[in-house]
Formats: structure tokens, C-alpha cells, sequence
């Protein structure tokens, strides 16, 4: 038997490399369809991404208070999506916190009087939402919207029934490993074996999903360098009191839609124990895979909800 076709071709969008596998599609298609997925992509990073200087987000956050603004469908869509998770995780996703991300960018030991500063310009309740016009406006000078903790997701969930239409059941597409849309099975036949890497030897894993048709997205307060030399930090806030988060944890989540295990992977991060139990019965057919990285240990919990 022969070995299958496999195309494989990258494209950087969204601070992050777009890795594109299609097994078993001829060259020539394979080239097409890769093109429409990167003109797709980049289509929606000009629409919601700050990674690119000519997004409508860039002219949006530079816009004063309480001047209205219109905004694109797309925008308008992931708008509508971040409102309904602010209200369902009790203000823990908040795509308002640039203000506070910004600040701990430029000092890594903010004051409280800093922070407070910092919060009075953020909170998604301080964002007016016109409807029927399809406008927003800032209520606070300063206020920045900031999707970059879902936006990947985003585009994940919109290019899945593109490739549908496009004729093509089975797909690989990943942001850096974080998140990743395993379209249709794995060339065997079997489902997509997508594997959560153990930070600190990359080439073990902590987990590895069976996955398809489904997403996986991966978030934490650490990540392993580009260089691949050793783990570095990163920056997860606290809306409620705008500290970051403690220690070196890592989410994963498997869903039918990125969009959805992104919001989780980065709430899961942040919620108490008690909140994340009262949430779990709002989930269906989910895997989550916590991971926390201790001095001599790595703890790991994985939680499969199916909701009530």
C-alpha cells in the first residue's frame, strides 16, 4: 500500500504560525484550498485582530470615550460572542483588559493605586452596545479591546465549514499546537491523536486526545520558549482584582467549537474551584486537561463534563 498524500504548508497570522495539513487532496487543489484558508485568515485578522496595524481594532481603540463607532460584521459577531461569556463567567473573560496587560507589560510589580488605575478603564459593562445600528462606544477614556484570547478560535470555528464546502473531510489546522481544528480522521482511519506536550520535556506528553471534527486549545501562565530552550511566563489577569494569576498551570480543552475551548481553557485559569463546579453542568461533550507544574511534580486532572 501505498503512503498517503500529504500536503502540509504555513503561513504567519496573528503573531503565530498557521500550520495547514490536508491528507490525500491532490497538489494542485491542496494549493488552492491553502490559499483560501490563508486569504480567509487574513481577511478576519484585518477585521478583529491587534496583530495587524490596519484592523479595524487599531482605529476602534484609539477612538475617545463615548463617541460612537461602527463596526464590521465580523467584529460585530465576536463582540456578541465575548458579551455572552463575560455575563456567563461572572466577569472573569473580559476582552476590555488591554489596560491591565499593558501595565504589567511595563512593570512587573504594579502598585495597588497602579492597578486601580488600571481597572477604572476596564470591565466589557463599561463597552455600549447599539443593536440595531451595530455600533459600540467606550464609556471611559483609555478602553482598548483586546481578542486575543479567543480570536484564533474564532477563525478556527468559521474556516471548519468553509473546508466543508470546499470537499474537504479531513484537515489539520494549528496556531502553534494551542489551537488546533482536527477536521474529519487521520489517514488511518482512526481519530486525531493531538498530544498536550509536558513543558518541561517536550518531547513527552502529559495527554493525548483522540480527536475529530473537534478542537483542542491550550492556555496558561506558562508556555515553552520559541527557542525551545525552557519555559517562559505569561501573562494571565485576574479581571476581578487585575493581579496575575500564580504559578506555572496550563489548560487544555477539547470541544466541538474553538471558540468555546478557548473561553474555558482561559477561565479555567482564573475561577475558583466552586465556580468552575457550578459552570461544568452548563458543558456538554468537553474534555478538559488541567496541568499544574510544581517544583519536583506535575500534577494533572482531567475532567470530562457532559453537562446535567
Amino acid at each position: 500500500m501505498s503512503d498517503p498524500i500529504i500536503f502540509s504548508d504555513t503561513f504567519l497570522a496573528m503573531g503565530a504560525p498557521c500550520d495547514v495539513v490536508l491528507p490525500n487532496v491532490e497538489e494542485s487543489f491542496a494549493k488552492k484550498v491553502f490559499q483560501q484558508i490563508k486569504n480567509e485568515v487574513e481577511q478576519i485578522e484585518n477585521a478583529i485582530s491587534r496583530f495587524s496595524a490596519v484592523s479595524s481594532i487599531w482605529e476602534i481603540n484609539a477612538t475617545p470615550a463615548n463617541t460612537w463607532v461602527s463596526v464590521s460584521n465580523e467584529l460585530w459577531e465576536i463582540l456578541s460572542i465575548c458579551s455572552d461569556f463575560y455575563e456567563m463567567s461572572n466577569g472573569a473573560f473580559d476582552v476590555t483588559i488591554a489596560p491591565l496587560s499593558l501595565l504589567c507589560k511595563e512593570n512587573e510589580s504594579p502598585t495597588e493605586a497602579e492597578i486601580g488605575q488600571a481597572l477604572k478603564k476596564c470591565g466589557f459593562d463599561k463597552l455600549e452596545l447599539d443593536l440595531e445600528k451595530h455600533q459600540l462606544k467606550f464609556t471611559e477614556e483609555g478602553m482598548e479591546l483586546d481578542f486575543g484570547s479567543i480570536e484564533k478560535g474564532f477563525v478556527l470555528d468559521l474556516l471548519k465549514p468553509m473546508l466543508f464546502d470546499l470537499g474537504i473531510s479531513n484537515a489539520i489546522i494549528s496556531f502553534q499546537e494551542d489551537v488546533v481544528l482536527a477536521a474529519g480522521t487521520h489517514p488511518s482511519g482512526e481519530s486525531w491523536p493531538l498530544g498536550i506536550r509536558n513543558l518541561r520535556n517536550p518531547v513527552e506528553f502529559n495527554h493525548v486526545f483522540a480527536v475529530s471534527d473537534q478542537m483542542v486549545t491550550t492556555a496558561g501562565t506558562v508556555f515553552i520558549r520559541d527557542d525551545g530552550e525552557g519555559i517562559k511566563k505569561r501573562q494571565i489577569i485576574s479581571p476581578a482584582d487585575g493581579w496575575l494569576i500564580d504559578g506555572d498551570k496550563t489548560v487544555s480543552v477539547k470541544a466541538d467549537s474553538a471558540t468555546m475551548a478557548q473561553f474555558i481553557s482561559h477561565i479555567w485559569l482564573i475561577l475558583p474551584e466552586e465556580d468552575k463546579s457550578i459552570l461544568s453542568d452548563q458543558f456538554k461533550n468537553i474534555e478538559i486537561l488541567e496541568v499544574e507544574y510544581l517544583d519536583d511534580d506535575i500534577r494533572t486532572r482531567l475532567s470530562i463534563l457532559e453537562g446535567e
